[in-house]
């Protein structure tokens, strides 16, 4: 996004922050203070990331005795990804969620989170990984950055969202990378997801979430790339033939808030939000793993084939990816230095 742009949306969200929709309603007593917050985002509560804002929306509301509640608009239905980013910079909304490849519209900060093979294609080990990532030290650092270029603030992540990227087709069967050269790809606005499918070969195309249903209908591209519960909800697989798990990228959900309307809550309202923030994330990554194979054969039942990929064929895949950490884009953003404290955090016992 254009930085003086961005500058100005945050301005314009300063201004706007006592006329907030959700903010506080307050007493002569600051202990009596109450806060009703607007929250919006695409998570559907079918799956696993709007199941936790749920969860994260109720406890924070059950443990502050009701002090804090929240308007919750699912499924885009108010705002999604970029402009419920936009939106919450602005003071239109308090709280959104947005992915970190949505983000990588914003800022590059959050690259490393979307490279490719960075953690296991496995939903029970690489969203764990993420999460300890997240939290980490080097994680937290990070998130300093993010604070002070764009004004966001991480509340919590949701790092499962789905499980590992799959790539739906309409007529292309993709097993092998040789299969996806030139063929016409819708990926995000972030320019990571462009980096990524060149090194593949492939024909990228961004355009906008909201876009990339009807753009998938109309046959404007071959793929779209999204995890496996995503593609049943949205209806994508009633329109693709072949279901690709090549399993490159998670898509990780975050809560976020703006950093100065944040840092204006009372001390003990941030502090519940942040331990239920970390329960969210364990809860949303528990919901995914039980509800994955669920959504796998939904899937089936609709007619479309999913292609698990032998060792060898991955292996394909992770090499045609390698070329993505050696662009100046991602070096910049994601040095080896960084990129090394990043997996050493990674690591699980």
């Amino acid at each position: 996004m254009n930085v003086t742009i961005l500058k100005s949306i945050r301005k314009s969200g300063a201004f706007a922050a006592m006329a907030l929709a959700g903010t506080a309603l307050a007493s002569h007593a600051p202990q009596a203070q109450e806060f009703k917050f607007t929250y919006a985002g695409y998570p559907s509560p079918k799956i696993s990331s709007g199941k936790a804002v749920n969860f994260f929306a109720a406890e924070v509301e059950k443990r502050t005795n009701g002090r804090v509640k929240f308007k919750i608009h699912h499924s885009g239905s108010l705002y999604q990804e970029e402009k419920a980013l936009e939106a919450l910079l602005a003071g239109s909304i308090d709280f959104a969620a947005a992915g970190t490849s949505t983000v990588g519209v914003f800022t590059r900060h959050y690259d490393w989170v979307n490279l490719p093979y960075i953690v296991s294609g496995d939903i029970k080990t690489g969203p764990r990984q993420l999460l300890q990532m997240i939290n980490s030290d080097v994680g937290k650092e990070i998130q300093a950055k993010v604070e002070k270029e764009t004004g966001l603030k991480l509340v919590y992540i949701m790092p499962s969202n789905g499980g590992a990227r799959a790539i739906a087709t309409r007529k292309v069967r993709l097993v092998v990378p040789a299969d996806i050269k030139n063929v016409k790809q819708r990926v995000s606005l972030a320019p990571l997801d462009v980096i990524i499918n060149k090194a593949w070969g492939a024909n990228p195309t961004p355009i906008p979430w909201a876009d990339t249903f009807t753009g998938f209908s109309q046959g404007l591209f071959e793929g779209v790339q999204i995890p496996i519960p995503h593609i049943h909800n949205v209806g994508f697989d009633e329109i693709a033939k072949y279901i690709t798990m090549v399993n490159f990228q998670y898509l990780p959900q975050v809560m976020w808030v703006r950093v100065d309307f944040w840092n204006k809550l009372p001390a003990e309202v941030r502090k519940v939000m942040l331990e239920v923030g970390q329960e969210a994330a364990l809860y949303e990554m528990k919901v995914d793993q039980e509800a994955h194979q669920a959504f796998r054969d939904a899937i089936k039942k609709r007619g479309a084939e999913i292609i698990d990929l032998t060792p060898e064929q991955m292996a394909m895949w992770q090499k045609a990816s390698e070329s993505v950490y050696k662009s100046e884009a991602v070096a910049k953003y994601t040095p080896p230095a960084l990129l090394a404290r990043l997996r050493k955090a990674g690591m699980l016992k």
